[in-house]
């Protein structure tokens, strides 16, 4: 047989290993609606058990967690006039309780900054703060999407109101001078339209004293009696300055730096030292932080790179004579691999003679969230996507935001603390992942629950492994001698507490090969299955026997007996990617296959001790998900271009689709299910759907012929599997929050439903 690593296995991922009937299977026919369901762990549940219940608090993260899809964020740091340091950005969620989206750090804890808002925080949150020495309050909206349109936002005394509308985005504020400046890549519309920075009186607005800017601005720096500003521009207050430039409150100074793509950051040391950072010079040298010599600007130290190309600064903070400095960049002191050089993913210290890495890269972290991996040359919108954003001094420690999922090996998401030993996760971590459980099962008499994903810390604690297992409180790892870049999709568990995972691993030299890994004691052990390709899916049978299909190019179906592996097929033209095994004469197997052997079968078949039929007609499209009651086949594929089924159902003679109008879901061509359960009176269902009137989406419950969200639905970029015991439903998948309304919770990477005594 040949493999490919390539498509097939990316679609992998997204399927759910279940089940399928076909013509003459001996199934009695039925009208597509539930009928009786196999015995699970945990006794039976109907899906009349699934009201009322709650979504469990536990599975939190450290940091500010937020809303799903695009990661949280921290964009702007500023100290309050009572000492206190605030972070605004685009969050919702500290320690599992909401928050908005500004957060005060106080005697050694994040609280809200307002407990009174007059104007609605908005749900994209701010990406700049300014807070004068009398403490006024500025606030610049952000919008992540849609049109990049926002407000400013003014608080002297009085409450928060809105002074001005912008298209674009704002970067940077400051009070200088009695007035508030704006800078960054926007436009505020008055008796004329100001761009790139602007001024607010108290009345109006205005362009820069002297003259407008010409280009943008990115950084505005208080530096006593002088306001600093940095950005991409060739002029201000009427006279020439290329990116650099100081205004004494009478005139503007050029402090030129031609050289620069664009400057994100300026900062001055105690003996005043100025420095700059952002994108500038050969894109091939390592750049990053320059300082100001009097007449010209001079990289510090070597500079930053980013592997073998230039490293980018976004943000820099001064203390005493120290420069630390965020951005895209992976070393400090020149090229990676350069004598003298050191390792600093991100964050680095310039001691006023040498780099200091503060990220030595040792264990990365993940989030179940889209993070953008730009480094802030792309383009002048860049710097909103860079994950390192922003760097605030308070004493001893030193306060880092972005979109991170965490610092230096520690998880805490979008903000995280260096105390001067080492970085320290803000908040409690609760039962989250550091990244998700893709894969969700359960069995054995106690019902138990492991999760299988990709993730890198557990519990806040870091990992090496791809399996946990549920305890009640909490979880415990099992490890596994597999290497890192092994892709396992397939995960299953057995009526006795068996537990098997399915691999691809993939040698230097030769064809992927398939790895079968079962539990002794807290590890994963591989057991002898040589000659198999990659494996797909896994399903235990009652008997202790368990079942394997997969493949490359062509795929299979074996059965492993004790030590006893036996090929039952392997003439599948396309890869076995879902499994149910009712007995070893009623076998339904899907994937990619369109026919065994010479008999045709569209991507769904079953084996009858004798041959192989197909369902009806098949199935059009990658088959995701499968499941089977008594009477019926549900299937749900991805459209490749000839149709597709959401929710179908075949009744033993034809499909048929669930998922309609009348059921109060519509098709559309992105949605799919990744896991279909059947339970008594209906299905369970996960995955990006959403209902028509907009009161759910990620996991919904088909009753009586409509479909309902599960306790308000699940907030993921993509659900995985659901594993239903007798107490809970679990979910898997890249989560971020459960439920809606009042209930709506943080969970993170996994959720857990919990239904009503």
């Amino acid at each position: 047989m040949t493999y490919m690593r390539t498509s097939c296995f990316i679609f992998i991922l997204c399927a759910a290993a279940a089940c399928g009937d076909g013509d003459d299977t001996g199934i009695s026919g039925g009208g597509g609606g539930p009928g009786p369901v196999p015995a699970r762990c945990g006794g039976a549940v109907s899906a009349a058990d699934l009201e009322g219940g709650e979504w469990d608090r536990r599975f939190t993260i450290a940091g500010l967690t937020g809303h799903d899809g695009f990661a949280p964020a921290v964009h702007d740091f500023a100290r309050d006039s009572d000492g206190s340091m605030i972070a605004a950005g685009r969050f919702q969620w500290h320690e599992g309780k909401p928050v908005p989206p500004l957060v005060r750090w106080r005697d050694g804890a994040w609280e809200p900054a307002r407990t009174t808002w007059e104007i609605p925080a908005p749900l994209d949150g701010f990406s700049a703060i300014a807070i004068a020495e009398s403490g006024a309050l500025a606030l610049a909206t952000n919008d992540s999407f849609g049109e990049r349109n926002g407000e400013i936002w003014v608080d002297e005394g009085s409450g928060l109101k809105s002074v001005g509308a912008f298209k674009g985005q704002v970067r940077s504020l400051a009070w200088f001078g009695g007035r508030l400046w704006v800078a960054g890549l926007f436009q505020i519309d008055g008796p004329s339209t100001i761009e790139g920075l602007a001024t607010w009186d108290g009345t109006s607005w205005s362009a820069a004293p002297g003259g407008a800017l010409q280009g943008s601005a990115f950084e505005l720096l208080v530096d006593g009696e002088e306001l600093l500003v940095g950005g991409a521009f060739t002029a201000v207050g009427g006279i020439p300055a290329a990116n650099v430039a100081s205004y004494d409150g009478a005139a503007w100074t050029p402090l030129d730096f031609p050289d620069a793509q664009i400057i994100y950051a300026l900062a001055r040391t105690a003996g005043g030292a100025l420095y700059a950072g952002g994108a500038y010079g050969d894109f091939m040298k390592a750049a990053g932080v320059a300082r100001w010599s009097g007449t010209q600007w001079e990289t510090v130290g070597g500079g930053l790179a980013q592997h073998m190309t230039r490293g980018v600064v976004t943000d820099l903070v001064a203390h005493g004579e120290t420069v630390e400095a965020s951005g895209c960049f992976t070393s400090a002191g020149g090229i990676s691999g350069e004598a003298g050089v050191v390792t600093s993913r991100g964050f680095a210290r310039w001691n006023g003679s040498a780099w200091q890495s503060l990220d030595e890269g040792i264990g990365g972290v993940t989030a179940p969230w889209f993070q953008p991996t730009v480094c802030g040359d792309e383009g002048p919108t860049a710097i909103w996507d860079v994950p390192q954003q922003r760097l605030a001094r308070d004493g001893q420690r030193l306060f880092a935001g972005g979109f991170f999922a965490g610092v230096d090996g520690v998880l805490s998401q979008s903000i995280a603390v260096h105390d001067g030993k080492g970085w320290v996760a803000q908040g409690k971590s609760g039962l989250g992942m550091g990244g998700s459980l893709d894969f969700i099962a359960a069995g054995g008499e106690a019902c138990e629950v492991y999760g299988l994903g990709t993730f890198t810390h557990v519990e806040g604690a870091p990992v090496g492994a791809r399996v946990v297992h549920f305890n009640g409180d909490g979880w415990d790892v099992l490890g596994d001698p597999l290497p890192s870049d092994a892709y396992c999709p397939a995960l299953d568990v057995g009526a006795q507490g068996q537990v098997a995972v399915g691999c691809a691993i993939f040698p230097p030299d030769g064809e992927p090969q398939g790895r079968v890994l079962l539990r002794q004691g807290d590890a994963l052990v591989p057991v002898a299955v040589e000659g198999l390709g990659p494996v797909s899916a896994l399903a235990w049978t009652p008997d202790g026997v368990l079942w394997i299909g997969g493949g490359g190019t062509n795929g299979y179906l074996a059965r492993l007996d004790g030590e006893k592996l036996t090929l039952l097929e392997d003439g599948f033209d396309g890869p076995v990617q879902h499994l149910e095994i009712a007995a070893a004469d009623d076998i339904v197997v899907a994937g990619t296959f369109t026919k065994v052997g010479a008999a045709p079968a569209s991507r769904v078949a079953r084996w009858n001790g004798e041959g192989w039929s197909p369902l009806g007609d098949g199935l059009p499209g990658q088959v995701l998900a499968l499941e089977r009651d008594a009477t019926t086949v549900y299937a749900s594929t991805y459209d490749e271009g000839n149709g597709a089924y959401l929710l179908g159902a075949f009744d033993g003679k034809s499909w048929r689709e669930l998922a309609t109008p009348a059921a109060g879901l519509t098709p559309q061509t992105y949605f799919s299910f990744n896991a279909i359960v059947a339970i008594e009176g209906g299905l369970l269902v996960a995955g990006t759907a959403e209902l028509d009137d907009g009161s759910g989406r990620g996991v919904l419950v088909y009753r009586d012929g409509a479909l309902r969200a599960l306790g308000g639905g699940v907030g993921a970029m993509g659900v995985g599997r659901v594993a239903v015991t007798g107490g809970a439903v679990w979910v898997g998948g890249t989560i971020a929050e459960a439920g809606s309304g009042e209930l709506r919770v943080p969970s993170v990477g996994v959720a857990r439903y919990e239904l009503s005594p």
